[in-house]
């Protein structure tokens, strides 16, 4: 029993050693093909433009691309006269900074004009310069940085917005979408707001490209640009034509804006019926009747050449007055007469008119039930028969029964 316990703990310190040895291999395998010692420092960026309400915050990177670690010494070697200028961590100011092997760090680079009372940036052009060296003065790298101050016109041109397709086309019941790329020039991360003028009823909303939430401000990185969608919907009764979109993105420190457009084509709609809503009529055979028909446009494009026609049985005979609305604009109702007169052989009973009201891009059936009874005069006739028969009857049982 005591024997295989040794086995066990046996077998669990040989794998802990291969387990050792191949991470310790690993690593070696890792940094085989480095040298014993190197670094690399540079600023973020050789150049950058600022405006008179920025401030000068550049990144100063620091890589260690030895196999030894290393504390790398930092100092601002060039400067403009007038100015102060710091390497910070985290807003502390340092002189140096321990960067371990196959490691990197970054220290900001700020700066400012060294009288307090300028509250701005003065325009021109400016140079700083920056040494990193390892503690014992083996290893040495410098990085330069020319900072361009512009005015407050110029610094308001850096900021852009563009889009690939400024003008939308479609029907009143859509939703219409602009992509927008937002760039940011101004040499810093800013906070962008996003506000559009609109029509009186349309509505507008913000989003980042390929996300459903809504925004109504998105941080840029210094120097990058990204994809903002627009979506604009019409309100329900918005009419056919042109209109016109403001957009804009503010940040604290610039602005930008653009125009889109959103061209309706419209939505084509009719309705048609009787001002009793009733679709029938009482009428006599040979005799001319009418029913006033009212036809509403419920689209959002205005309706031409609106005209009427009927599908009738034969030998009758349908008018309308007028034969064709002309203009018809949304919304509205206008009205047409018809006059209906049956065929003089029309027998008793019930008959169909189809009515057809064709329009722009747009139509309307209408079925008018049509009853046929007899002429008011054969009515009275009938009744003269009838009373004729009763009396008759009434004189023969008189007759018979004095037999």
């Amino acid at each position: 029993m005591r024997l295989r316990q040794c086995h066990a703990l046996l077998g669990l310190v040989i794998a802990g050693l291969a387990g050792l040895w191949t991470a310790l291999a690993a690593e070696t395998d890792k940094t085989a093909d480095l040298p014993d010692r190197r670094i690399s420092a540079a600023l973020q960026y050789p150049g950058i433009t600022l405006g008179p309400d920025d401030t000068l915050n550049v990144d100063f990177l620091i890589k260690n691309r030895g196999r030894s670690d290393e504390t790398v010494l930092v100092e601002i070697i060039e400067k403009p006269e007038d100015w102060t200028a710091e390497i910070k961590r985290y807003g502390t100011v340092v002189s140096g900074i321990f960067v371990a092997s196959r490691e990197e760090q970054t220290l900001n680079l700020t700066g400012a004009p060294a009288n307090k009372e300028t509250k701005k940036l003065p325009p021109g052009t400016y140079r700083f310069a920056v040494k990193a060296q390892s503690a014992d003065g083996e290893l040495t790298q410098g990085s330069a940085i020319v900072v361009t101050v512009v005015s407050a016109e110029k610094a308001s041109e850096r900021v852009s917005i563009e889009t690939s397709y400024p003008t939308l086309r479609g029907p009143s019941g859509d939703k219409f979408q602009f992509s927008l790329d937002v760039r940011n020039d101004t040499g810093q991360d800013a906070v962008f707001n996003f506000r559009a003028t609109t029509p009186p009823g349309w509505e507008a909303s913000f989003k980042p490209a390929y996300e459903s939430k809504q925004i109504s401000s998105l941080q840029i990185a210094a120097n990058a640009s990204k994809t903002v969608e627009m979506e604009v919907t019409p309100p329900y009764n918005a009419q056919a034509g042109e209109y016109e979109f403001k957009v804009e993105a503010q940040s604290p420190k610039a602005r930008a804006e653009t125009d889109v457009r959103v061209v309706l084509t419209g939505t084509y709609g009719l309705k048609v019926g009787t001002s009793s809503g009733l679709l029938s009529l009482v009428t006599e055979r040979g005799r001319k009747s009418t029913v006033t028909l009212l036809v509403q446009n419920s689209g959002s494009a205005v309706q031409h050449k609106v005209r009427f026609e009927a599908f009738k049985p034969e030998n009758w005979k349908v008018e309308f007055t007028p034969q064709t609305i002309e203009e018809l604009e949304p919304g509205a109702i206008k009205q047409t007469e018809i006059s209906i007169t049956p065929a003089e052989e029309a027998l008793i009973g019930d008959y169909s008119v189809s009515l057809q009201t064709e329009g722009e891009k747009a139509n309307q059936e209408t079925e008018l039930r049509i009853t046929i009874r007899a002429a008011s005069a054969w009515g009275w006739i009938g009744v003269g028969i009838i009373a004729l028969v009763i009396l008759g009857l009434a004189a023969a049982f008189r007759i018979l029964g004095r037999r």
